[in-house]
């Protein structure tokens, strides 16, 4: 088992060394902000359209191959020594846009529960999106 593991560590370095590490890096990431985008735009479809994208493949999957590949992701960011700055402004349209498209899924999800829980629901979530606030944005 140790040698294996050495073995492994060995290839790993030279993988590095040669730079088809920071390759893999690079591709892996243009492919996962590609796929979560394909993902938000295949959820979406899904609440318009219920059962129209889960009748040919499953969501579940399709984000648990993003999850897996963010972990790897990950995994190969602390080889390389890559960090990503979390450098988020308040003005930047893409929070606004994002913001937007999450509160009409939302909104959308509330059609089906009944009226005496809805305001509970919309109270939890705005504490909630206060709390997130204050912790990205907290200045």
């Amino acid at each position: 088992m140790n040698t294996i593991t050495t073995v492994l560590l060995e290839q790993l370095l030279r993988f590095k060394k040669n730079g088809v590490l920071a390759v893999c890096y690079a591709l892996l990431l243009e492919f996962l902000f590609i796929g979560y985008i394909g993902f938000a735009g295949l959820f979406t479809l899904e609440m318009l359209l219920p059962t129209f994208v889960t009748a040919r493949l499953s969501l579940t999957i399709f984000f648990l191959y993003l999850l897996s590949g963010s972990l790897l992701l990950a995994f190969l960011g602390s080889v390389l020594d890559m960090r990503f700055s979390w450098n988020i402004q308040k003005n930047h349209p893409l929070i606004w846009i994002g913001s937007l498209w999450a509160l009409a899924l939302f909104l959308l999800s509330l059609i089906h529960f009944p009226l005496s829980s809805i305001p509970l629901i919309i109270l939890a979530l705005f504490t909630i999106g206060f709390l997130f606030w204050n912790i990205f944005f907290h200045e």
